[in-house]
C-alpha cells in the first residue's frame, strides 16, 4: 500500500526549516547538520522527517480508530521544538497525539533528569521511532541510538525532486521572468538534432509530491537480532537479483563445483548468513555480504565467480530472495557493493523484512488503547 504525501502534509516542515533559517546569519548547523549547510542543503535533509506524521495520521491512526469503531480526530504531533539534541538530546519521533482537543504526551521535557535523560516516557505510551528509506532500493539499514524495544516503524519514500516549487511564488515566477531567460538563436550555428531547448514555465499546481510505503514494524532489538552487523570502515555487499544465463559456463571452465551451502549458513531467522568459505573466495577482507534467502541452497552448484556475481547452476529447482532457479539452468546471482560505513551498523536486504518479527498489531493496539482512554 502508498500513501500519497500532499502539499498540506510538507507546509509544516518547510516552515520550520524557514523559520530557524532566519534565527541564524551563518547558515544552518548544530542539531541540523553537522557543519554549516545553506537553506537548500537543510531542505534534502529535512525531509525525511516527513513520513513520520503522513505515515501515522493516513495509516496507523485510521487503522487504530477503526480497532475501536470510534469517530474521534486523532492527529499525531511531530517534534518541533527548536534545540540542540547534543544539550537536550533526542526526543523520539512521534512525541504524542492530539484526541479531540486534548493533548497525550508520550514524552515530557524535564531538564531535573540526571545525565541528560530530559524527555521522559510516559506510563502507558508506546515509545516510537520512525526510520525512513529514500531511493534505497535493495536494503535498509540501522544505527542503533538506544532505540532499544521502542517500536521501530521503516518507511520507503519517494519525494519528487521539485517538492519544494509548490511552495514558490507564482506571482515572482511569471511569465515574464520566462520570456526573460529565453535564448536567442544567435548562440547557434547548427542543432540538427534539436538537442538545445529553452527553459519552459514551472508548474505550480501539482498537490501529490511523493508517495510513502509502510515496509514493517518491528523493534531495533529485533532488527539487530536478525540484520548483519558492520563496524567502521566495512562495506556492505548486497543482493541485486538473479539472471539467467544465456552464455552457459562449460564443464572444463567450471572452478568450484561446490553446493552453495557449503558457502553460508542457515540463521534462526531463516535466513542463510555466509561464513569463512565464502570470503576466502568471493570477497575482500573489508567486505561483508548481507543475508539471503535461499530454499534448497544444496542443489545450487557454485561453478564460477566475478567480482560481482557468482554463476550457479541448479541441479533441481531452488529460490533466491523471491527468484526462481529451474533445474538444469545456470543463473548469475548478481551482487553489488555501498560504501565504507563511519560506525557501527545493522545490515539487511530490503526485500527480506518479513523475516523480522513484525509488530504492527501491538502497535496499532497501543494506540487504540491510548484514544480509548481519553
Amino acid at each position: 500500500m502508498e500513501i500519497e504525501v500532499k502539499q498540506q502534509d510538507i507546509i509544516p516542515y518547510v516552515y520550520f526549516v524557514s523559520s530557524m533559517a532566519q534565527q541564524t546569519t551563518n547558515g544552518m548547523f548544530g542539531s541540523l547538520s553537522s557543519k554549516s549547510d545553506l537553506i537548500g542543503g537543510i531542505f534534502d535533509r529535512w525531509i525525511n522527517i516527513i513520513p513520520e506524521s503522513v505515515s501515522f495520521n493516513q495509516y496507523f491512526l485510521p487503522k487504530a480508530l477503526q480497532q475501536l469503531g470510534e469517530n474521534k480526530n486523532v492527529r499525531v504531533f511531530s517534534d518541533f521544538y527548536m534545540y540542540d539534541p547534543k544539550e537536550v538530546g533526542i526526543a523520539p519521533d512521534v512525541i504524542g497525539l492530539k484526541i479531540n482537543d486534548k493533548i497525550v504526551p508520550f514524552v515530557k521535557y524535564d531538564d531535573t533528569q540526571e545525565k541528560k535523560c530530559f524527555w521522559v516516557a510516559q506510563d502507558g505510551c508506546p515509545q516510537i521511532e520512525v526510520k525512513s528509506f529514500f531511493g534505497r532500493k535493495y536494503m535498509v539499514s540501522l544505527r542503533d541510538q538506544h532505540y532499544g524495544d521502542k517500536f521501530l516503524v521503516m518507511i520507503g519514500a519517494r519525494i519528487d525532486v521539485d517538492y519544494l516549487l509548490s511552495f514558490f511564488n507564482s506571482q515572482i515566477f511569471n511569465e515574464e521572468q520566462t520570456t526573460k531567460l529565453h535564448m536567442p538563436n544567435d548562440f547557434i550555428v547548427s542543432d540538427t538534432k534539436g538537442l538545445l531547448s529553452q527553459t519552459k514555465p514551472v508548474e505550480f499546481n501539482r498537490s501529490t509530491l511523493g508517495k510513502i510505503e509502510i515496509l514493517t514494524v518491528t523493534t531495533a532489538t529485533e532488527f539487530k537480532n536478525v540484520a548483519l552487523k558492520l563496524l567502521g570502515g566495512e562495506i556492505p555487499r548486497y543482493f541485486v537479483d538473479v539472471t539467467e544465463r544465456s552464455t552457459l559456463v562449460k564443464e572444463e571452465a567450471r572452478k568450484y563445483n561446490q553446493p552453495l551451502s557449503c558457502y553460508c549458513d542457515v540463521q534462526e531467522s531463516g535466513l542463510y548468513r555466509f561464513n569463512t568459505n565464502w570470503y576466502e573466495l568471493f570477497t575482500t577482507a573489508n567486505e561483508k555480504t548481507l543475508d539471503i534467502e535461499i530454499t534448497n541452497p544444496n542443489a545450487l552448484k557454485v561453478i564460477k565467480k566475478t567480482n560481482n556475481a557468482i554463476t550457479v547452476i541448479a541441479e533441481e529447482d531452488a529460490f533466491v530472495n523471491g527468484y526462481k532457479l529451474e533445474k538444469d539452468k545456470q543463473y548469475n546471482i548478481n551482487f553489488a557493493t555501498f560504501g565504507a560505513i563511519a560506525g557501527e551498523e545493522y545490515f539487511i536486504n530490503r526485500g527480506l523484512l518479513h523475516h523480522l518479527p513484525n509488530k504492527e498489531a501491538e502497535l496499532i493496539k497501543s494506540l487504540a488503547d491510548i484514544i480509548k482512554n481519553n
